[in-house]
């Protein structure tokens, strides 16, 4: 990360890309194409699993740990009934102007440690094919919407403060293959 800094923090979300989400303080490894029953059951080890329901989806669950929500979500793909996209979303405020309580890494990148610009300056160095975007590779990430208030009224947060990141999600590489020339 920033200045060489290392992620190293046993009770971290470790991203994997093709695999899945190292779960944090050893619970084990959240991967892609378990059934719904071994995916709540990872998560279980940490947090409450709580159902829920997303339009596109055969199943999805959502669990809080720390200040993150945590989601999984499968049987979108014909064929496919198993776990396809993981997702980490900050709770609160919908403008983070802080880091977050638990690390979410991607190859030793705090993705919720620092501010958005120092989040992208080091997956530019971390990524070697500007040609390929993170979104090739199952990453997503998500800016914070900033609105402007009523006519008058003092923005809630102001230009200089720094923006975090909200959410990062993770997908099965069946969900987005393409060719790479």
């Amino acid at each position: 990360m920033p200045g060489g800094h290392r992620v190293d923090n046993p009770c971290m979300f470790t991203l994997l890309p093709r695999v899945g989400v190292e779960l944090p303080c050893g619970a084990g490894t959240l991967r892609f194409g378990m059934s719904e029953r071994e995916a709540q059951w990872s998560v279980s080890t940490l947090a409450d699993v709580r159902e829920g329901w997303v339009c596109g989806w055969g199943w999805t669950f959502e669990a809080r740990y720390g200040d993150l929500t945590i989601s999984a979500c499968g049987g979108g793909l014909p064929g496919e009934p198993g776990l396809e996209e993981i997702g980490f979303g900050r709770q609160g405020d919908p403008v983070p102007a802080t880091p977050g309580d638990v690390p979410v890494v991607w190859h030793d990148i705090d993705l919720f440690g620092y501010p958005i610009p120092e989040v992208e300056e080091a997956l530019a160095a971390f990524h070697p094919h500007p040609e390929l975007p993170l979104q090739e590779l199952g990453l997503r990430l998500d800016r914070p919407v900033v609105t402007a208030g009523p006519p008058g009224a003092a923005p809630r947060h102001p230009a200089t403060e720094p923006r975090y990141l909200v959410a990062a999600r993770l997908s099965h590489p069946a969900r987005h293959r393409s060719p790479v020339r």
